[in-house]
């Protein structure tokens, strides 16, 4: 995935974690877009620990030059309608407050998610930790695309 430029060389080790917790993990939700045989997108959400229902989207990554085209939109989409029929009732999303960020807190916000915090330098100094959040209803996750993505879902293998 990071030769695919869905995710910087500095995120490998952080990937390979999220990986593996997946395929460990019988709850998390591992999601891509695929566009003919290449893969262009990925969503991964798991459950937050000791809460009632809470899911939390770890990470989401588009194909730079596929970004703006409803790849993003889609798999937003199709986390929101597994969890909405799972019965979940919240999603959190975390993001950097950085300016290079700007363009993936607008994508939330577009969404439909709130800005509900903000921890000033949590990341690191001057970078402030920013969550969003969007309550989970039977509507939430049906949106209309511009463009048609295959999304494909994986759970968790067990065995």
């Amino acid at each position: 995935m990071i030769d695919s430029t869905l995710f910087e060389a500095e995120d490998a080790g952080f990937l390979e974690g999220v990986l593996d917790a997946h395929l460990a993990s019988g709850e998390s939700r591992c999601l891509v877009a695929i566009d003919g045989e290449r893969i262009v997108g990925v969503v991964y959400a798991r459950p937050e620990e000791a809460t009632d229902r809470v899911w939390d989207l770890t990470m989401i990554g588009v194909r730079a030059g596929l970004q703006g085209t409803g790849v993003g939109r889609a798999l937003m989409g199709e986390v929101e309608r597994e969890l909405v029929e799972r019965g979940q009732r919240l999603l959190l999303v975390r993001t950097s407050g950085t300016d290079r960020f700007e363009g993936t807190r607008a994508f939330y916000a577009r969404l439909g998610y709130d800005e509900v915090a903000r921890i000033a330098d949590y990341w690191t100094d001057g970078d402030d930790l920013v969550v969003f959040s969007r309550v989970l209803a039977p509507t939430s996750g049906l949106r209309e695309t511009s463009r048609s993505h295959s999304v494909a879902s994986s759970g968790a293998r067990s065995g």
